[in-house]
């Protein structure tokens, strides 16, 4: 699924927020990067995201250089990141439904598949209100339904579980461990902070400091 060779992105002369990095995941995997602060895993989801250029390395999803990929035809990605991206002064439901007309569903697949994923993450009676008006957690629970209504090859999912505490954040994790199940076919690359969220979810762990990978562990 996704091959990495050589890695660097860097910002200034001094500094390489990736550097070297070299990875191979394979089709269904589910994987984590973990790391302190500025360890270069979110940078390195938003690689795979197309949201930053690299200038040196090789970057390939399903065979296919990133740099010409086509998310919309040769691979179906969900990035949820820990920046909130919605449509604030819509409700809840109209953010829903907006990605699904994006793509062309038709009416009556919108209607389903919305209601089922305001079900499935115990959204329902928050459908009309707007999202300025939920709470962090409750947003990291709609960006998981979001995700959740169509099918993706690769799941990109920043360290929403740092956003909330106790009782929350353990939903979270339920609610991940979930998706993961729901869509075993597909393939995973979280990012946490936190390891043992990594291990209660059963992944492989890819460690990363300063920028650098310095361990992988199978689960």
């Amino acid at each position: 699924m996704i091959t990495i060779k050589h890695l660097f992105l860097t910002f200034t002369k001094e500094f390489d927020a990736l550097h070297d990095i070299n990875l191979e995941v394979a089709d269904g995997e589910k994987i984590a990067l973990v790391g302190e602060a500025d360890s270069g895993k979110t940078m390195l989801l938003r690689v795979l995201a197309k949201l930053e250029n690299f200038k040196k390395g090789e970057v390939y999803i399903k065979n296919i250089d990133i740099k010409k990929i086509n998310f919309k035809q040769d691979c179906s990605v969900g990035f949820v990141p820990k920046s909130f991206v919605f449509f604030e002064s819509k409700t809840l439901k109209y953010n829903l439904e907006y990605i699904l007309k994006s793509r062309n569903y038709d009416p009556a697949s919108i209607n389903l598949k919305v209601l089922t994923a305001l079900k499935q993450f115990d959204l329902e009676s928050l459908a009309e209100v707007k999202v300025k008006d939920l709470s962090p957690f409750q947003k990291i629970l709609a960006e998981l339904a979001r995700v959740s209504m169509r099918r993706i090859d690769l799941f990109l999912i920043d360290d929403v579980c740092s956003l909330v505490y106790g009782k929350e954040q353990q939903k979270v994790i339920e609610k991940l461990a979930e998706l993961i199940y729901t869509n075993q076919q597909s393939t995973f690359v979280f990012a946490f902070v936190n390891q043992q969220i990594a291990n209660q979810l059963g992944l492989k762990v890819v460690n990363l400091k300063y920028g650098e990978i310095v361990s992988k562990q199978q689960n």
